[in-house]
């Protein structure tokens, strides 16, 4: 009898090897939290529905409260020029500069606006301006003029009370005055995708093609302090966390990694497989809340084939682990922002979804999974099932046992557990379930599915015992 896997210790990610993993990892999961609580697995927080209804694409979502704007709520943009607080439309704009690409706040006159960035696809755009609570607006407040091209995204940074607005091939600055001065200017052939900023120096991106290129430049000077390119490696997405930036480099979701830039130097934190079947692929979309990064992904076998990922860590003991956390639709999801107490996704079906962060959640996502890596035996011989040994709390819901003997296998099931908080499960019941032998095989997998409708069971530890026959 030999002991194959023992999991309960749930501090690390998924893999995508399915047979090559460090013990303490596993294969794949949906809807898990593994960071709050590191003795079990539990369900994650509820992804849920807002039922705020838009009438097309959504080219913005801010939170204003994490623009020091009290109380005010969530600000949706539709790229047919609609403008939502909260759900309710507040203002349709009139102008023909109608996608907001960025919202910022700023104050003049010791008043606090808001300011909206829009664009067209002529090298011209406008920044609107409202109150802070939405309802007084002055539209075409300032006129930019950039270069004409791929003028996609606007990115702004309030420094000093100084608007950093960065779009196409310009970082202009908006004073407390409501002067808009053009600053930072790089070659037109370039576009800028993103600019951050930490103490007094600040990280432009940009893309050249297949080309990424970094600028470091100091705010104030009208040229940069260093300058370098990242040959074949074009910037899909980036967020910033205080000194690190964390950016996707790639051709596009299916040749794209995922970096942590400090300073001038980038670190590979995971690279994906290349269109491999079995990889998670980087859906491009980044955004950060309380060091914790979330990243929309994609996986093709999922119950959901979009998701959310979470990367980092609750506790400095504990390795930062990258798992998929929330699932939903059939739809990728694309802008990110989050408030003090929720985060919030829009989607390309044209809805937000939400996410609390209440600890412990009032509302839990209803199933999930986690999967073993696939054990091998030794070439020379086979292997028979012999137990699984289950800790677990259940809080109402089940818990479903499966195993399969290979990775293209159809799961069976061999157990499903309403009751209890701990289980063995013998060849005899497994002969029971299945009304037949599992027979010898060479390769053996386990997956545990959970299902809950008002508390999360959890799992403190699954142990699977096989034994081994020598063909020889």
């Amino acid at each position: 009898m030999q002991k194959i896997f023992d999991i309960q210790w749930f501090d690390w990610w998924e893999g995508d090897d399915i047979y090559r993993l460090p013990s303490n990892w596993f294969y794949a999961g949906e809807n898990i939290e593994i960071r709050k609580d590191l003795s079990w697995i539990q369900l994650s927080a509820l992804l849920e529905d807002t039922w705020w209804n838009f009438d097309w694409n959504i080219t913005c979502i801010v939170a204003l409260d994490t623009l020091w704007v009290s109380g005010w709520g969530i600000v949706v943009c539709t790229d047919t020029g609609k403008i939502y607080l909260n759900g309710t439309l507040k203002k349709t704009l009139a102008s023909s500069y109608k996608d907001v690409l960025n919202i910022w706040v700023n104050i003049s006159s010791w008043v606090q606006y808001v300011y909206y960035v829009t664009k067209n696809s002529f090298g011209t755009g406008k920044i609107h301006r409202s109150t802070t609570n939405i309802n007084t607006w002055v539209e075409d407040h300032r006129e930019y003029t950039v270069a004409t091209g791929n003028t996609g995204y606007a990115w702004i940074i309030n420094n000093t009370w100084l608007l950093y607005i960065a779009i196409q091939n310009k970082v202009f600055i908006l004073d407390e005055d409501e002067i808009l001065y053009d600053y930072f200017i790089i070659p037109d052939k370039e576009w800028i995708k993103f600019i951050s900023q930490f103490q007094d120096t600040f990280k432009v991106y940009a893309n050249n093609v297949n080309t990424g290129i970094q600028y470091i430049w100091d705010g104030a000077s009208t040229n940069p302090t260093y300058r370098q390119e990242w040959y074949n490696q074009p910037i899909l997405w980036w967020v910033n966390d205080w000194s690190y930036d964390y950016v996707i480099l790639g051709f596009n979701e299916n040749y794209s990694d995922l970096y942590q830039v400090a300073g001038t130097q980038k670190q590979e934190i995971r690279s994906n497989l290349e269109t491999s079947t079995l990889s998670r692929v980087l859906n491009w979309f980044l955004s950060i809340r309380q060091w914790i990064v979330y990243i929309s992904w994609w996986k093709s076998w999922e119950s959901s084939n979009y998701g959310i990922y979470t990367y980092g860590n609750y506790y400095p003991w504990a390795r930062k682990s990258l798992v998929q956390s929330h699932s939903w639709t059939s739809n990728a999801f694309l802008w990110h922002c989050h408030s003090e107490t929720n985060s919030y996704f829009a989607c390309a079906d044209d809805k937000v979804y939400k996410v609390s962060h209440n600890n412990p959640p009032t509302s839990y996502a209803t199933n999930w999974y986690i999967e073993s890596w696939v054990y091998q035996g030794d070439v020379w011989s086979e292997m028979n099932f012999d137990k699984v040994r289950i800790g677990y709390k259940l809080n109402g819901g089940t818990i479903i046992v499966k195993v399969r003997t290979g990775f293209w296998n159809t799961w069976k099931t061999i157990k499903t557990i309403t009751d209890g908080s701990a289980k063995l499960i013998t060849t005899n019941e497994v002969n029971t379930a299945l009304w037949t032998w599992l027979g010898n095989f060479y390769e053996f997998q386990v997956r545990l599915e959970l299902t809950s409708w008002t508390w999360t069971p959890i799992v403190r530890r699954c142990t699977t015992w096989l034994n081994t026959t020598d063909k020889i």
